[in-house]
């Protein structure tokens, strides 16, 4: 049908209206790895896989407890995540007895940083970090901080990003702190410190750096509460604190800031003892760190007590990959991971290895960089108890790509009732609605979910077009703007409840879809409240989605 059939009145309701307010949810795909990782001299107790980090086709794997230069002295090893051939083994100039080289990991391009947080240059255990070429596998600098002092744990966490590293400090005993290193010279630059940091915080137990924006966890801070936890943002190249970052519901020993990540303008920020799906279950929150917002509170679809969902984090463009250790999958702490996609919060994919077993902790470290995502299974058994194994995963494309928003990037809205960042034009509820989409866009899998927030009470109707309207930027209609034209397919009405509304049907069979084909979609819905532009109806942004076999 072409898109006159499309009709602004009530009389698109009266057709195959349907009294329910039952709510689906898609949880999304479930993925096995593409590569299993062993280090070529893997033994009994290494851990390795205790930390991982990955940038474009390198990762790096710790083994926090290898013997190479002394018992517990620790290593590291890089990977190409094409082939999973083991590139080189990294080892400290300088290690030792003890130091756990390899508890924390990460690189950049062609630079990787190890920390080390029991080196005792500057005292027992106050810790160091090692830069190295990731390309040929030589050291580069030890990093110290100026002021390092036993007890420090200098080299907990660490992340880089292009020229400038970051170590955590969080400190035995004390506040926390964290410092900023020239990743070229090995100088550092600067010393974070928060605004309102006390004793025993542990400022500085997890940390992470995209670009000119540092965020740093301090896991038992008690604004809401004893060990509740929270974050801060600075600025690199001032290293002025910028906000502190709190989740809308935090609570007692939730641990918020337990692990952190960045990239770009989003942040995700785990909560492994957090409480929604039983006490410890975990959750995860995505911020906006340009207006230091919450945008999302992430949870798995299957999450448990005891899971520890959030115990590590990262982040890579629109997808946020989030592990939890102690899921019981098929086994006592197997462990697994979660993809999300960080525009809608929605779960995309879980995680699992092809060999799970009980006590594997797969998930207690995971990492993300464009198309490859890496978990670290540190007390796997392959190469003897507790040697440890990492997987690497293929991350499936995002299903969807909002478009037409209302929000003044476009297309003005009817009446100037603009709406928020990323949503449809206002409705009588005093801001946008939103269309986002579940599940994954294979039709094969046939589990697409169109999803929407910020509704009034009323019907409304999913449909499906063609053609992005206007070059993607949609034409008044209504309140609205209409965003998805040509060949309107009406997929289903539903009635909204509590402000949402989700599709219950299956998108490929009422829609027509075929691999490889584009469709866009949107979402009409009545605003008979007080509508902003007096039409009574008003309309969500658009989606588009690209279907796969």
């Amino acid at each position: 049908m072409n898109n006159t059939h499309y009709i602004a009145s009530p009389a698109l309701i009266a057709l195959a209206l349907v009294a329910s307010t039952t709510l689906t949810s898609a949880n999304g795909q479930t993925l096995n790895e593409t590569l299993k990782l062993l280090s070529e001299d893997g033994a009994s107790n290494d851990e390795f896989g205790r930390s991982v980090a990955i940038s474009g086709t390198t990762a790096i794997v710790g083994a926090w407890w290898d013997d190479d230069n002394a018992p517990n002295s620790g290593s590291a090893y890089l990977f190409d995540t094409a082939t999973g051939v083991q590139l080189a083994k990294l080892l400290p100039s300088d290690g030792t007895r003890g130091d756990q080289f390899g508890i924390s990991v990460g690189i950049s391009g062609t630079t990787a940083i190890i920390g080390a947080y029991q080196d005792d240059d500057n005292g027992l255990q106050s810790g160091s970090a090692y830069l190295f070429d990731a390309t040929t596998g030589a050291q580069i600098a030890k990093l110290l901080p100026n002021d390092g002092a036993a007890g420090d744990f200098f080299g907990y966490h660490v992340s880089i990003s292009g020229n400038t590293a970051i170590v955590g400090a969080p400190n035995n005993s004390g506040s926390g702190s964290a410092y900023l290193f020239d990743a070229t010279t090995g100088a550092q630059i600067a010393k974070l410190l928060p605004s309102d940091g006390a004793l025993n915080d542990k400022f500085a137990s997890a940390v992470g750096i995209s670009g000119s924006t540092a965020i740093v966890g301090s896991v038992f801070d008690d604004d809401n509460g004893s060990e509740s936890g929270s974050a801060y943002l600075f600025d690199t190249t001032t290293g002025v604190e910028i906000a502190k970052l709190l989740p809308s519901d935090g609570a007692v020993e939730d641990q918020f800031g337990i692990m952190v990540a960045i990239d770009g303008t989003t942040a995700v920020i785990g909560a492994f003892h957090h409480d929604d799906n039983g006490p410890n279950s975990g959750s995860a929150y995505l911020f906006d760190t340009l207006n230091a917002i919450q945008i999302a509170k992430l949870l798995p679809s299957n999450g448990l007590a005891a899971d520890r969902f959030g115990r590590s984090v990262a982040i890579s463009g629109s997808t946020a990959i989030v592990g939890a250790n102690k899921y019981d999958g098929s086994g006592a702490d197997n462990g697994c991971a979660y993809l999300f996609n960080t525009t809608t919060g929605t779960q995309i994919a879980e995680l699992i290895s092809s060999d799970s077993a009980a006590e594997d902790r797969f998930g207690r470290a995971v990492a993300i960089s464009g198309a490859n995502a890496i978990v670290g299974a540190y007390q796997d058994d392959d190469n003897g108890a507790d040697s440890g194994s990492a997987y690497l995963f293929e991350v499936p494309s995002p299903p969807n790509a909002a478009y037409c928003f209302g929000d003044g990037t476009g297309t003005p809205c009817p009446c100037g009732n603009t709406g928020g960042p990323g949503e449809g034009c206002a409705n009588d509820t005093g801001a946008g609605a939103v269309l986002s989409i579940q599940g994954s866009n294979s039709v094969s899998n046939d589990d697409l979910v169109l999803s929407t927030t910020g509704l009034p009470l009323g019907p409304g109707l999913y449909f499906q077009g063609e053609n992005a309207i206007n070059s993607g930027n949609g034409n008044p209609f209504g309140d609205g703007l209409r965003c998805a034209g040509m060949d309107v397919t009406r997929l289903q009405v539903r009635f909204s409840s509590g402000g949402a509304a989700q599709t219950s049907i299956s998108i490929v069979t009422k829609g027509d879809v075929s691999a490889g084909d584009t469709k866009r979609y949107q979402h009409w819905y009545r605003d008979t409240g007080t509508s902003p532009c007096g039409n009574l109806f008003n309309l969500t942004n658009g989606y588009e989605v690209t279907w796969t076999i």
